[in-house]
């Protein structure tokens, strides 16, 4: 996913200024700090692999001290990682990545998506084991899960199926999940 992302961003696709103003104070980093992200960003799409802070901190508005502290800051965050590559000359040459913010922003992004699923799948469970009179075992509950986070049901189709499932001698999840897969 954090490739996914990197890859929108490089397309323009989604704004990476937009992402690190969105996220910056969840993560622990302040306004200065934000900004330098979004000027090494700019860095990055410019093709400058390299950070001279009596360079940036002309971009940043800031003294060669002030925007080493906040470099320095970045990186111990763990932010911003400088690094050795080899050059087309075979020689050592130093760059950076930024990589570590996108990380943060999946991560994030993948324990919301997972507390809604947490809710939606708590709401579908109250729902079955109301309408089938019943507890769901732990098999029933992966199957419900299934339902909700691969293949995606929405609600009312498990509503319907579910209702349809009564009609049955035995109605049970089994029965709702044959239902769902013949439609």
């Amino acid at each position: 996913m954090q490739r996914l992302l990197k890859s929108l961003i490089e397309k323009r696709i989604i704004d990476y200024k937009a992402l690190v103003l969105e996220y910056y104070y969840r993560f622990g980093l302040n306004e200065d700090e934000a900004i330098a992200l979004i000027k090494l960003n700019e860095l990055l799409e410019e093709k400058r692999g390299i950070i001279k802070p009596e360079t940036f901190c002309k971009r940043l508005s800031k003294t060669s001290e002030e925007t080493a502290d906040i470099l320095n800051g970045l990186m111990n965050k763990g932010y911003l990682r400088i690094k050795l590559v080899e050059n087309a000359q075979g020689k050592d040459q130093e760059t950076f990545d930024i990589d570590m913010f996108l990380l943060k922003v999946v991560e994030t992004a993948n324990q919301a998506r997972k507390e809604v699923m947490k809710t939606e799948t708590a709401d579908w469970v109250e729902f079955l084991e109301a309408t089938l009179q019943q507890p769901l075992s732990r098999l029933d509950l992966e199957t419900v899960a299934k339902w909700l986070e691969e293949d995606m049901y929405p609600f009312d189709k498990v509503k319907a199926a579910t209702f349809e499932a009564l009609k049955k001698p035995r109605p049970s999840i089994r029965t709702i999940d044959r239902i769902l897969l013949d439609t």
